[in-house]
């Protein structure tokens, strides 16, 4: 796995979500700087079964992941 700053994430890449349990998912939007200090807030498609779930995550809590499970 290669890490990437949170500052190059754009729509489209895979990413871990951190502090968690392997969850890996697809950025689908970028909200802007809604986060606490204007930090970047990314909404991340999870595929699950039997519908996707939508999450909203800080930029600091993600991690691009080279290649998905």
């Amino acid at each position: 796995m290669l890490a990437q700053k949170t500052s190059e994430i754009k729509r489209g890449d895979h990413v871990k979500i951190l502090h968690t349990a392997g969850v890996v998912g697809r950025v689908v939007a970028l909200l802007g700087p809604l986060g606490p200090k204007g930090a970047q807030v990314y909404r991340v498609l999870i595929q699950r079964k039997p519908k996707p779930a939508y999450v909203e995550v800080l930029g600091d809590q993600l991690e691009t992941v080279s290649s998905v499970p």
